[in-house]
């Protein structure tokens, strides 16, 4: 037996606050009633051949029953209960014949209308040691418990104790769920608010004043602008990855599947990129005649212009970009090829990963890691596939293709 302590009119555990708090940490006292336990029951009161089965937990003043099998009550106070004598005990708690076991004989169950002889209760053991409750069969007759059956009781307590743990573990993950999708809420908010608006609203100020007359006549300004332009924009395209990662997690990208002209896309997010570094050259090559391709007009903007920064950061002084687009069956190729630091056969499928840059690329330019993985993230999403090329003469080919509309 346990260490025990009296409170009158209750024998309770020495530990009965660490026991209780083990209890409430459940989350279980009051729950509706539960398919799992209430087949545990009924599977105990056949395999006992017993009208009563019930899987009890001991209050600080009350024994409620999780699941009653052959009854049909829900709780009964705690100096009433048998269980309440079963948890002070880490071994199985046996009455055979209650008429005649000290133990019972005062018992209200025992004594009075009830007429309850027969009892097993097996202490339902957390993995600290705290019996919070019994899973227990009683009988109006007498009886006797074999060792086989009370080892079958004792396997029947361990599932419900499992069953319990299990439904903790759920219920908290479900709210760890929802408490990370207020997180992913908030933070797409800040990125989209917070963060995106006064960042292009610094870039777009500073290419207005970079033209200004009094600007351009200080020396000092021509030095900052190009520097503040260029972190500004960077920031943006950071933003937007940032934006399409948090849609990746929550498996929000929900592409419109349109159909979109890649030779009028093409051209305008080229322009956009010339303003932005005025002093390198892209050129652009089209087939006639290529059919419109099924995809989402911004998640394609987004891939080229990770693309095309990309091989301006990489390429070297100089150097011109080549775009090219081109018909293939039953969709278009775009292909973004530089004459820069180049990409090792190793790292060919590795630079697609989350957080991912090649020693070389660390040497050339700052950079997160994270515009490749969004343009093949974006591109899977409508249809499409990228992958990447060393060509002859050095640098590196980056290409997409994308289905027809």
């Amino acid at each position: 037996m346990r260490d025990v302590a009296v409170v009158n009119p209750l024998i309770v555990p020495a530990d009965e606050d660490l026991r209780l708090a083990a209890l409430r940490h459940l989350e279980i006292l009051d729950t509706p009633p539960d398919g799992a336990f209430d087949r545990i029951t009924a599977l105990a009161a056949r395999l006992f051949n017993v009208p009563i089965a019930i899987v009890s937990l001991v209050d600080h003043d009350r024994i409620w029953f999780k699941s009653h099998h052959g009854l049909d009550i829900d709780q009964i106070p705690r100096d009433a209960g048998l269980c309440a004598s079963a948890i002070l005990h880490e071994t199985p708690w046996v009455v055979n014949d209650a008429r005649h076991d000290p133990r019972a004989l005062a018992n209200p169950l025992v004594a009075g209308e009830f007429g309850l002889q027969f009892y097993a209760g097996i202490p339902l053991r957390t993995g600290e040691g705290y019996n919070l409750g019994t899973l227990c069969v009683l009988d109006f007759q007498p009886r006797e418990l074999s060792e086989t059956e009370t080892s079958m009781l004792q396997e029947l307590a361990a599932l419900v104790i499992g069953e319990m743990e299990l439904r903790l573990a759920t219920r908290r993950a479900a709210r760890q769920a929802r408490e990370r999708e207020e997180l992913n809420d908030a933070f797409v908010a800040m990125l989209s608010h917070e963060l995106r608006t006064p960042v292009t609203t610094i870039y777009a100020a500073a290419q207005i004043l970079a033209r200004d007359p009094a600007i351009q006549a200080s020396e000092r300004a021509q030095e900052l602008f190009p520097d503040v332009i260029t972190e500004a924009d960077r920031l943006v395209r950071l933003i937007d990855d940032l934006l399409v990662l948090t849609k990746v997690e929550r498996g929000a990208l929900e592409p419109t599947g349109e159909p979109v002209l890649l030779q009028r896309l093409l051209p305008e997010v080229i322009s956009r990129q010339l303003r932005r570094a005025s002093e390198r050259s892209i050129e652009l090559h089209v087939e006639a005649d290529v059919a419109p391709v099924a995809g989402d007009t911004v998640f394609i903007e987004q891939v080229v212009a990770n693309l095309l920064s990309n091989a301006l950061k990489y390429s070297a002084a100089g150097t011109t970009v080549d775009v090219s687009l081109r018909g293939v069956e039953g969709g278009a190729e775009v292909r973004v090829r530089d004459h820069g630091i180049g990409l090792g056969d190793e790292d060919r499928e590795s630079v697609f990963g989350l957080l991912v840059r090649t020693d070389a690329a660390a040497r050339q330019a700052a950079g997160a890691g994270i515009g490749l993985y969004v343009c093949r993230r974006l591109l899977e999403a409508m249809g499409g596939q990228i992958w990447v090329e060393t060509p002859q003469g050095g640098g590196t080919a980056f290409a997409f293709r994308m289905p027809t509309a």
